[in-house]
């Protein structure tokens, strides 16, 4: 198995182009549409890159909720697909202030921005934001829409509380004329993974503390069986150990 750097799929709704700018961050050129998913400044040039028709936002922690990044390719016709716990930060309906990480009590997850778009971000203040929970669907500018979970099972901060909690960020599935790419979002290997079996790509992210090792990583691939697979998130990589463990007919794309 070869290593693949392509990125230009085709669909029955024509072709999309990938890129994948660094962390979490992914934007995809359909046709001239140009759709970004946890767009996160320390990575790209946001400044030069296209403006966007919609922005996918997966949750609320600084490293995938960016106000700076958002506000570098957002117009007033852009369209936001978030998740719960974007959706109380934009709402500003927070029920307490962000607590210290080792504070038992704290009501935010203490990674949360709790920046509002519509204050930061003046060119948005009329843009169209859906707030989707686990298991919400819609049809945005032609692409369905499907959140699915995006949650930790075993991995913890040191006061007990998940580093991702179950409902309050999304992994979402995108379907372009029956063309399904999968964006896990920070998610260990889950059940509700099974939304996404079969996928003609899947996008997972690979890091610890926060998502998956090597081999849970390996394992949610060989479960979802993705035609095209991109690790993402990842602070260190070696190609080689994940292609020995993957399941023939999954190709591996490294950025």
């Amino acid at each position: 198995m070869e290593t693949k750097k392509h990125n230009t799929f085709y669909t029955p709704e024509g072709l999309v182009h990938i890129t994948h700018l660094g962390h979490g961050s992914v934007h995809l050129d359909w046709e001239g549409m140009h759709i970004y998913i946890d767009p996160y400044l320390p990575t790209a040039d946001y400044s030069k890159l296209k403006k966007a028709d919609i922005i996918f936002l997966t949750h609320a922690h600084t490293d995938h909720y960016d106000c700076e990044a958002i506000m570098a390719i957002s117009t007033p016709n852009t369209r936001f697909v978030v998740s719960k716990a974007v959706g109380t930060c934009v709402a500003n309906d927070l029920t307490s202030k962000r607590i210290d990480l080792d504070d038992n009590e704290y009501n935010i997850d203490p990674s949360t921005n709790i920046e509002n778009m519509f204050k930061t971000i003046s060119c948005i203040k009329h843009s169209k934001i859906d707030v989707l929970k686990n298991g919400d669907k819609l049809t945005c500018r032609g692409i369905n829409v499907e959140a699915v979970p995006a949650y930790n099972v075993k991995r913890f901060r040191s006061n007990g509380k998940p580093y991702h909690i179950k409902g309050e960020g999304n992994g979402y599935i995108l379907t372009i004329g029956g063309f399904r790419i999968y964006f896990a979002g920070d998610t260990e290997f889950i059940p509700e993974m099974k939304a996404a079996k079969g996928v003609d790509i899947a996008f997972l992210p690979k890091n610890e503390p926060y998502t998956m090792l090597d081999d849970e990583f390996i394992m949610a691939a060989n479960f979802i069986k993705p035609k095209n697979l991109f690790p993402i998130h990842y602070f260190e990589i070696d190609p080689k150990i994940l292609q020995k463990g993957l399941e023939p007919g999954i190709c591996l794309y490294i950025e």
